[in-house]
């Protein structure tokens, strides 16, 4: 999905795409991509300058309720950072952020933006490929088409550890309803760290620390648990 890019009270969606993938058999499929009349609303300059979508293609474009429909049956959908294209598409259904769980299942990749999992994971577009033609990344079926592939990479590394794909998708729908479990933290003394290798004192200070981001204090207060588990395991038994 493409906006006007303003907040979410002024913005305006200007392209829908969609791709289906099959968890339990890989495929990908069936295409879909719909240009959006933004109702008078004014590309901001910085948005353009990534999707490049001009005023002249959005002439003749439908109407936001009427390009939406051919996506509205689906159930389920996925999008990298899914709380963007949730607030603003309000399609009814599960949604799985790509975003959250690509952090949990390659958390030592240098960064989790959707172009950088591309590069670094690195995803095989050679599938996919013909489907690219002509589009590029920040294009809604180009950035749909990445995403399916993420997604099928994320379950195939994640799904062992479940019981089955159901047991997946349930999982995954959790973890993307919770902050994010960052890799690395994003500020501070410590930016740029993983955060395996932060100190507790400075974990400590985050969880105390007034206003700090959800994702931040949802992960240290993970790795703080985490270490206190561990250490309870290691700790020798009390003679008797």
């Amino acid at each position: 999905m493409e906006t006007a890019g303003h907040r979410l009270e002024e913005d305006a969606v200007i392209e829908i795409g969609s791709i289906d993938v099959d968890l339990a058999t890989g495929t990908i499929g069936n295409p879909l991509q719909t240009l959006c009349d933004p109702a008078g609303v004014a590309i901001n300059p910085h948005a353009r300058k990534v999707h490049q979508i001009s005023d002249a293609m959005l002439e003749g474009a439908p109407p936001f309720a009427e390009a939406v429909r051919p996506f509205a049956s689906a159930g389920l959908y996925a999008a990298q950072r899914a709380s963007f294209d949730r607030s603003r598409l309000r399609l009814t259904g599960r949604w799985l952020c790509t975003y959250k769980l690509a952090l949990r299942a390659f958390p030592q990749v240098r960064a989790h933006g959707l172009q950088s999992l591309v590069k670094y994971v690195p995803l095989d577009l050679s599938e996919v490929r013909p489907m690219l033609e002509g589009l590029h990344p920040h294009r809604a079926l180009y950035d749909a088409v990445c995403t399916a592939v993420l997604l099928r990479t994320i379950a195939a590394t994640l799904m062992p550890r479940c019981h089955d794909v159901d047991d997946f998708l349930e999982r995954a729908e959790r973890v993307s309803n919770e902050p994010a479990l960052l890799a690395r933290l994003r500020f501070g003394r410590h930016k740029g760290v993983a955060l395996a290798e932060v100190p507790d004192a400075y974990l400590e200070w985050l969880l105390r620390e007034p206003g700090m981001e959800a994702d931040a204090v949802f992960t240290a207060r993970h790795h703080l648990r985490l270490r206190s588990v561990r250490g309870a395991r290691q700790m020798p038994a009390a003679a008797v």
